[in-house]
């Protein structure tokens, strides 16, 4: 990858920084279009539409590379650059930039951006995205990636409907319970065991094929095992132990919960490691856990359920820290 040995408007020539021509223009302009109302993003699409070189051969303008040279001081020129933008242009856009900055005021240290578990609309299952905007009354809302559904709930709110609904399951942990459903064997296992069946059954047993066919049934007669019951009883076991949460714990959250669940009605839902849910309504302080007793589903909520876990097993290998909005 190409990098810029100097800044983006200037050039050496013997031995000395001067300024860039073209790229100096370019500069101005960018100063010029921001302070006329231009954000980052329409100014990188205007200089890609017009082919503008970052780099010779190189465009690729985006929100990142003009945030810089908003912010880059030498443009007001120094001892070893020569000047291309005067203070007043400098500061004016500063202002603006400040002005339009949607994630001043925060505090990054708050409990939502450590949190480190899959938040997903429980309409279509896709995962959501946080966005936070400082200039709007409500300040945080949630976006579906997948239908588009926006939900407006404060992070504080958030979190304690989490809390609200692990205190649930504190409180009676037949919550937890799930029904066991007896699995069939799939195809492949039945055929491995008839095979040793038929081996065992043989007058000469071939004992190296009978022993790789043994391992073999092993190993996926274990990779087929429901584990649903084990975890089950490792989470009352943990939910058994803890005592009433006083306010939202990470470390408690993580080692109960696979995702949160939203939805547009307000409905908090938490799916805990064994794939029950448990819910607390937050629109009107109505319990909605479907966890103390079976209803009946339409397809389109199984569906929805299996895309979540789909989301869950793909963000399970790395963290998921929420994602805001950027300035400009």
């Amino acid at each position: 990858m190409k990098k810029r040995n100097i800044s983006f408007g200037y050039q050496f020539e013997n031995g000395k920084i001067i300024r860039h021509p073209a790229e100096s223009r370019i500069v101005s302009n960018i100063f010029e279009d921001y302070l006329q109302g231009g954000s980052l993003l329409q100014i990188a699409k205007k200089l890609n539409g017009c082919g503008a070189e970052y780099m010779p051969g190189v465009t690729g303008w985006n929100k990142a590379r003009l945030k810089r040279i908003v912010e880059d001081v030498r443009y007001l020129g120094d001892e070893t650059y020569p000047p291309i933008i005067d203070t007043d242009t400098f500061s004016k856009a500063q202002k603006i930039k400040a002005e339009r900055n949607t994630q001043k005021d925060i505090d990054r240290s708050a409990d939502i951006y450590s949190l480190n578990i899959p938040v997903c609309c429980e309409q279509c299952g896709q995962l959501m995205r946080r966005m936070h905007d400082s200039r709007t009354s409500f300040g945080e809302k949630w976006i579906c990636q997948g239908c588009g559904a926006t939900i407006k709930i404060g992070d504080e709110e958030l979190l304690t409907a989490v809390t609200e609904c692990l205190n649930k399951a504190i409180a009676d942990t037949r919550l937890i319970d799930v029904p066991i459903k007896q699995k069939e064997p799939s195809s492949c296992l039945r055929r491995l065991e008839n095979e040793i069946g038929q081996l065992l059954d043989s007058s000469e047993i071939e004992k190296e094929t009978l022993k790789n066919k043994i391992f073999e049934c092993a190993s996926l007669r274990y990779s087929e095992m429901d584990t649903t019951e084990s975890v089950t009883e490792m989470l009352k076991v943990t939910f058994e132990k803890s005592g009433p949460l006083s306010q939202y714990s990470q470390e408690f959250t993580e080692r109960t919960v696979t995702a949160i669940l939203l939805n547009g009605d307000g409905n908090v839902s938490i799916t805990l490691k064994n794939d029950r849910k448990i819910g607390k309504e937050i629109a009107n302080g109505t319990d909605c856990s479907n966890a103390s007793k079976e209803s009946p589903r339409n397809p389109a909520d199984n569906t929805a359920d299996q895309r979540i876990q789909h989301t869950v097993y793909h963000q399970a290998s790395g963290g998921l820290l929420p994602r805001v909005n950027q300035a400009g």
